[in-house]
């Protein structure tokens, strides 16, 4: 294989690289070696034949058939220069008369290189016979022309440098002979540039102490807004800061209202015998409400002094700084709030008197004939207040002003009280409705109460080792409680206190990890098949297998997979009681299992870390 081809080969690695094809078709061509006919695609493009291998199996006698149906493969099987190539007419071939020769020879070695071609037609045979000599006479005419056009092109050009340097004597003429003229006329241009200079100067002056004078005029503009903008926020600041005061005086005048017209009344009826409300009714409808009155109306004197001595550096934010730490004592009230509202509706159906009453109270010309729930809604409402009143505040406050950092210290700490009121709120609804459950349990209709349990971490059901039916669990702070419900009853089965209380994961593969973070968090450098213990009454569990955790902390005993009973499923783990004691929970799905194993592994860990505290903080106090 020659250079040349291998070369071709490389650029052109399949006929679609072939562009502008002078001529293509399916011609016989007799092997070199095997002395063999066989079908080969040729092309001509530019000076060269190329030919092809065809796909097999698609051999047609029909020429026409052939260029439609058969395609070339694969990169060329070999090519021919045309330009050093002869063409000869074979007549004494056996196969057919329509044969010739191409014969190429290489170079000053005088080798050559041929081939036999044939045609199914002399139709094709004519056209590929007269055209491949006509090739290498379109070449040769073709860089005669060539050479022609870059003849030509070198006179033209040596006709334009010639025409370039005429031009350019002449123009050399043309200087000398105007170099005086040019001379006086530069001397008379510099003159007259001199003079353009001092008038540009005097000019630039001019404008200069114009300008000057536009710029100046444009600062105190500028000044004037400046000024006008402050003044226009410090008289937003004075409207919200008196906006402020004037609410909180209505606010105040309503709590002393509610003192004055409800609250030292129902408390006189009950001294003088004509009792309309019992003294617990009375504190259970109001709550604190006098020492509510008591911390705002010191809160309003501090505003008042505030805005008495009003001017621009006058501060609100570090008057909520120091001030509202008695704010706190609104959680008693708005915890109590939902229970003040059903027992006002109750007492206002069943108590004449108290209804009575409440009718007179509202035709009172100072109660602006509002009923008794547009008054205690208030104290829910003002925490929240105070908040937009501030962050109001600080929008229209320069962050150059000393209270722009007092307000954003004050709109913390009035957000932390209100987060902390409610956090008191959702704590106890959710003590209320633990004690509801801890009512309806019952056991040997008994009913039971659990004082340890003081919040309700999850509920829902579970099946207690592979039993047919559903049953219920309950998980409180301290411990798990499984009820099996039965005609509209909650009977106990078992209640597991979590200070005894382990749980083992028995399935290990990967996909049923805790999606929970934090119990991922947790258990990051446990396996699945870990028991968690909590460490105040753990039981002796070195038997189980795993090897008991130490003396004060937290076991974990690391059971082994090949005590586990075979068939294990992916929505059960174990309560581990002691080292004789196990409940297998069975769920409905792997993450139900997934969300309660967490959640019990972070109580677990919750108990845990408290009793921790407690022997650190009992430690420090033996210390002093």
């Amino acid at each position: 294989m020659s250079q040349q081809l291998i070369e071709i080969r490389k650029k052109i690695n399949d006929y679609s690289k072939l562009k502008y094809p002078t001529k293509q078709g399916i011609l016989f061509k007799k092997s070199r070696y095997l002395k063999e006919w066989r079908n080969r695609f040729f092309v001509i493009e530019e000076d060269i034949l190329y030919y092809f291998d065809i796909e097999k199996g698609n051999n047609n006698n029909n020429n026409n058939n052939n260029n439609n149906n058969n395609k070339p493969i694969g990169t060329p099987l070999g090519i021919f220069n045309l330009l050093n190539c002869s063409f000869t007419l074979i007549t004494n071939e056996k196969r057919s008369p329509l044969v010739f020769k191409i014969q190429e020879e290489n170079g000053a070695n005088k080798d050559y290189k041929n081939c036999l071609i044939s045609c199914e037609s002399a139709e094709e045979f004519n056209q590929w016979f007269q055209l491949l000599p006509q090739i290498k006479q379109t070449m040769d005419r073709k860089k005669g022309l060539v050479i022609k056009l870059q003849a030509l092109s070198r006179k033209k050009l040596q006709q334009k440098k010639y025409q370039q340097l005429k031009e350019s004597a002449l123009t050399i003429q043309r200087f000398y002979h105007l170099y005086e003229g040019e001379r006086k006329l530069a001397r008379f241009i510099f003159n007259v540039i001199k003079v353009q200079s001092y008038a540009r100067c005097f000019i630039d002056r001019m404008r200069y102490k114009k300008v000057r004078e536009e710029i100046m005029i444009i600062q105190s503009h500028f000044q004037v807004i400046k000024a006008k903008n402050r003044l226009e926020k410090e008289f937003m600041r004075r409207r919200i800061a008196q906006e402020l005061l004037s609410t909180e005086k209505s606010y105040v005048y309503n709590l002393k209202l509610i003192i004055d017209i409800f609250i030292r009344p129902l408390i006189n009826f009950n001294s003088i015998e004509q009792r309309v409300l019992s003294v617990s009714e009375i504190s259970g409808v109001f709550g604190n409400w006098e020492r509510l009155y008591k911390i705002n109306s010191d809160l309003l004197v501090l505003i008042q002094c505030k805005l008495d001595n009003w001017s621009i550096d006058q501060t609100i934010g570090d008057l909520f700084i120091e001030n509202t730490d008695s704010l706190f004592e609104y959680t008693p009230y708005v915890t109590n709030y939902d229970h003040s509202r059903k027992l006002l509706a109750k007492l206002t159906s069943g108590n004449t008197n108290f209804r009575n009453f409440l009718d007179a109270a509202q035709r009172d010309k100072r109660s602006k004939y509002l009923d008794i729930s547009s008054f205690l809604i208030q104290p829910i409402q003002r925490l929240p207040r105070y908040e937009l009143l501030l962050r109001d505040l600080l929008k229209s406050t320069s962050t150059q002003h000393k209270d722009f950092k007092y307000l954003s210290k004050g709109i913390v700490k009035i957000k932390e009280i209100t987060m902390y009121v409610n956090d008191q709120q959702k704590e106890r609804e959710n003590l209320s409705q633990v004690i509801q459950i801890q009512k309806e349990l019952i056991m040997d209709n008994i009913k039971l109460s659990f004082s340890s349990a003081t919040r309700l971490i999850r509920e829902g059901e579970i099946k207690v080792s592979k039993k047919k039916t559903w049953n219920y669990m309950y998980l409180f702070n301290s411990q798990l409680v499984i009820i099996q419900k039965k005609d509209d009853k909650k009977l106990v089965k078992e209640v597991i206190q979590l200070e005894q209380l382990g749980i083992r994961d028995d399935n290990n593969s990967s996909s049923n990890t805790i999606t929970n973070d934090s119990a991922n968090d947790l258990l990051n450098n446990s396996s699945n098949n870990l028991l968690l213990l909590s460490s105040t009454s753990s039981p002796d569990l070195s038997s189980s297998g795993g090897g008991g955790g130490g003396g004060g902390g937290a076991n974990a005993i690391n059971t082994s997979s090949q005590a586990l009973p075979i068939g294990t499923i992916s929505n059960k783990f174990k309560l581990i009681i002691s080292s004789k004691t196990e409940i297998s929970l069975y769920f409905d799905t792997p993450e139900e299992k997934n969300n309660w194993f967490a959640d019990i592994a972070i109580t677990l860990n919750r108990l845990e870390t408290q009793k921790k505290n407690f022997e650190k903080s009992i430690n420090l106090q033996t210390i002093n």
